[in-house]
Protein backbone atom coordinates (compact mmCIF):
# COMPACT_ATOMS: atom_id res chain seq x y z
CA UNK A 1 0.00 0.00 0.00
CA UNK A 2 1.37 3.58 -0.95
CA UNK A 3 2.33 5.72 1.61
CA UNK A 4 -0.80 8.49 2.13
CA UNK A 5 -0.21 12.21 2.96
CA UNK A 6 -0.48 13.10 6.91
CA UNK A 7 -1.07 16.56 5.66
CA UNK A 8 -4.90 17.90 4.75
CA UNK A 9 -4.85 19.07 1.06
CA UNK A 10 -6.03 22.77 1.82
CA UNK A 11 -6.85 24.22 -1.58
CA UNK A 12 -9.63 21.19 -1.56
CA UNK A 13 -10.63 22.30 2.00
CA UNK A 14 -10.93 25.70 1.20
CA UNK A 15 -12.69 25.50 -2.59
CA UNK A 16 -15.28 23.09 -0.91
CA UNK A 17 -15.99 25.63 1.66
CA UNK A 18 -16.67 28.33 -1.04
CA UNK A 19 -18.55 26.55 -2.61
CA UNK A 20 -21.50 25.73 -0.61
CA UNK A 21 -20.61 28.68 1.43
CA UNK A 22 -21.69 30.50 -2.30
CA UNK A 23 -24.99 28.03 -2.98
CA UNK A 24 -26.29 28.19 0.42
CA UNK A 25 -26.16 32.14 0.06
CA UNK A 26 -27.53 32.34 -3.22
CA UNK A 27 -29.96 30.02 -2.00
CA UNK A 28 -31.18 32.14 0.56
CA UNK A 29 -30.69 35.73 0.11
CA UNK A 30 -30.85 35.56 -3.90
CA UNK A 31 -30.10 39.14 -5.95
CA UNK A 32 -33.10 40.08 -7.06
CA UNK A 33 -32.68 39.80 -11.04
CA UNK A 34 -29.98 37.63 -11.58
CA UNK A 35 -30.62 33.98 -12.62
CA UNK A 36 -34.17 33.74 -12.31
CA UNK A 37 -35.66 30.75 -13.78
CA UNK A 38 -38.81 31.75 -15.95
CA UNK A 39 -40.62 28.18 -16.08
CA UNK A 40 -40.57 24.74 -13.83
CA UNK A 41 -38.37 23.16 -16.18
CA UNK A 42 -35.79 25.24 -15.58
CA UNK A 43 -35.91 26.05 -12.07
CA UNK A 44 -36.19 21.98 -11.14
CA UNK A 45 -32.39 21.95 -13.11
CA UNK A 46 -31.43 25.15 -11.22
CA UNK A 47 -32.25 23.37 -7.88
CA UNK A 48 -30.66 20.12 -8.94
CA UNK A 49 -27.43 21.91 -10.08
CA UNK A 50 -27.48 23.84 -6.21
CA UNK A 51 -27.43 20.38 -4.81
CA UNK A 52 -24.87 18.56 -6.87
CA UNK A 53 -22.64 21.54 -6.64
CA UNK A 54 -23.01 21.28 -2.48
CA UNK A 55 -22.09 17.51 -2.68
CA UNK A 56 -19.28 18.09 -4.74
CA UNK A 57 -18.12 20.60 -1.54
CA UNK A 58 -18.76 18.60 0.47
CA UNK A 59 -17.13 16.11 -1.02
CA UNK A 60 -14.00 18.42 -1.64
CA UNK A 61 -13.83 19.25 2.04
CA UNK A 62 -14.25 15.54 3.35
CA UNK A 63 -11.68 14.32 0.91
CA UNK A 64 -8.89 17.27 2.12
CA UNK A 65 -9.83 16.79 5.41
CA UNK A 66 -8.98 13.20 5.66
CA UNK A 67 -5.80 13.00 6.85
CA UNK A 68 -6.95 14.91 10.28
CA UNK A 69 -9.63 11.81 10.75
CA UNK A 70 -6.97 9.65 9.42
CA UNK A 71 -4.42 10.84 12.29
CA UNK A 72 -6.77 11.35 15.20
CA UNK A 73 -8.34 7.84 14.32
CA UNK A 74 -5.25 6.01 14.29
CA UNK A 75 -4.47 6.66 18.24
CA UNK A 76 -8.02 5.15 18.75
CA UNK A 77 -8.69 2.07 20.57
CA UNK A 78 -11.92 1.39 18.95
CA UNK A 79 -11.10 -0.71 15.60
CA UNK A 80 -14.93 -0.75 14.86
CA UNK A 81 -14.62 2.60 13.74
CA UNK A 82 -11.04 2.50 12.11
CA UNK A 83 -12.45 0.00 9.76
CA UNK A 84 -14.79 2.50 7.89
CA UNK A 85 -11.34 4.69 7.50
Amino acid sequence: MPHQSQKPVWWKVILGLVLVYVEIHSHVSPAPNFLRATNQAQQTGMDIMMVAIIVVGCWLVYSGAKPLWRKTMSGSTDFSLCAVW
